[in-house]
């Protein structure tokens, strides 16, 4: 079987020293190893410096602990022009609307869906804690105005729980809150606790 490697270029002819060229060599290296010794490895490495080569390059001690200390600064570096992302404690901070404490009960008939939505201002800012007595689909969603049927963001989806809490920050003005389906066939209860900075909370 033919190699699917095929290579067309001739050996290169073999050259041979003579011995007095070899002799040669290995003179001139070690004539040059001496003087790298001697200039630069012993000056580095033990202080001594008969030349004055290692105390011209600044190399004379390195090894020795003759070297002076470098400090070196590793302060981070912020950049003043920088913004992070708003978390839930700068919200306050940059809510835009009044604080107000919520609560609503939310009864889901089986096998059945319901939205509970808070009107926001962008940098507005929420804590949240829900519960069911049931088994629940949740998507926890956003709506810019005038949103389209399919113009919507989703935060956190879950297909089977009974609780969810946490705190929430308006990434844009609209509408944002939670979508819950019951999966049983019987009634379910969901109680929900908001409070924070929004405009109100309204079943759409």
């Amino acid at each position: 079987m033919n190699s699917p490697i095929h290579s067309s270029a001739a050996s290169p002819p073999t050259a041979h020293a003579s011995p007095a060229t070899l002799a040669k060599a290995s003179i001139s290296a070690l004539v040059v190893a001496a003087a790298v010794t001697v200039l630069f490895v012993i000056p580095a490495e033990t202080g001594d410096d008969p030349t004055g080569v290692g105390k011209a390059l600044g190399i004379a001690g390195m090894s020795a602990g003759d070297a002076p200390t470098e400090t070196i600064d590793t302060t981070a570096k912020v950049d003043e022009e920088a913004q992070a992302p708003a978390g839930p404690a700068e919200a306050a901070a940059q809510a835009k609307s009044a604080w107000r404490e919520d609560a609503q009960k939310i009864v889901l008939p089986p096998y059945r869906g319901t939205e509970m939505k808070a009107r926001m201002k962008a940098g507005d800012g929420y804590s949240f804690d829900w519960k069911s007595d049931g088994a629940v689909m949740v998507d926890m969603h956003g709506d810019p105005p005038n949103a389209g049927p399919d113009d919507f963001t989703s935060y956190w989806e879950q297909a089977e729980t009974t609780s969810q809490a946490g705190t929430f920050v308006a990434p844009f003005d609209g509408i944002h809150g939670w979508y819950w389906r019951n999966l049983t066939d019987k009634p379910v209860t969901v109680e929900l606790k908001i409070s924070g900075h929004y405009e109100d909370l309204y079943k759409p």
